[in-house]
């Protein structure tokens, strides 16, 4: 017995020719296109997906001690005095300025510079939001109002830091307007 004789089938010649450039292009951008769209659902999904909770904690891993809490605000012994002597009514204006500069050196002392800022930040810092935790006036001062050194006629004091040792206490004055000629200031080292 012989072999059967082979039948010959016929393949249409574009499919025997060798694929063009444009289709083998066209073909290896359809295989990135499902690579890459495979990978993003992956990740996609897998960013969602919850991680699963540890299950044991090492015995080698040391948990950092929590940091001490600050130690509490402390009065000053002479904040009542300092008090009284920058609200008092009977002073002249210059001698409430002159016992205010006299606190902020006491500051100066025992807080190791004076404090900067505003009014508010100030007031903040001589009561006791500093490093030392000192605070230099009660906080039911009559000398502090809505959170503000006040003059005798209730403005607000304005503070200059000229250097790490002195500050310009600068008074409204009677007309209520900083930088007029009725304005009262102390010039640090002069004392008036």
């Amino acid at each position: 017995m012989g072999r059967p004789p082979v039948q010959k089938i016929e393949v249409p010649s574009h499919l025997m020719a060798p694929p063009s450039p444009s289709r083998l292009t066209l073909l290896t951008a359809s295989v990135l296109a499902v690579a890459f769209g495979v990978i993003f659902v992956w990740l996609r999904h897998s960013a969602f997906r919850p991680s699963p909770p540890p299950t044991e904690v090492l015995p080698n891993v040391k948990v950092p001690a929590r940091p001490p809490a600050p130690p509490p605000v402390v009065l000053h012994e002479l904040a009542a005095e300092y008090s009284q002597l920058i609200s008092n009514p009977d002073q002249t204006s210059e001698s409430r300025i002159n016992n205010l500069i006299s606190l902020l050196e006491l500051y100066r002392r025992a807080c190791g510079g004076t404090p900067c800022g505003h009014n508010e930040l100030i007031v903040s810092s001589i009561l006791g939001s500093n490093e030392k935790n000192v605070q230099l006036l009660p906080s039911d001062s009559p000398a502090i109002q809505r959170g503000e050194l006040v003059d005798e006629w209730g403005t607000p004091y304005w503070f200059h830091t000229l250097t790490d040792r002195y500050i310009e206490v600068r008074s409204a004055g009677p007309d209520r307007e900083l930088f007029t000629s009725d304005d009262i200031t102390t010039h640090p080292g002069t004392g008036s």
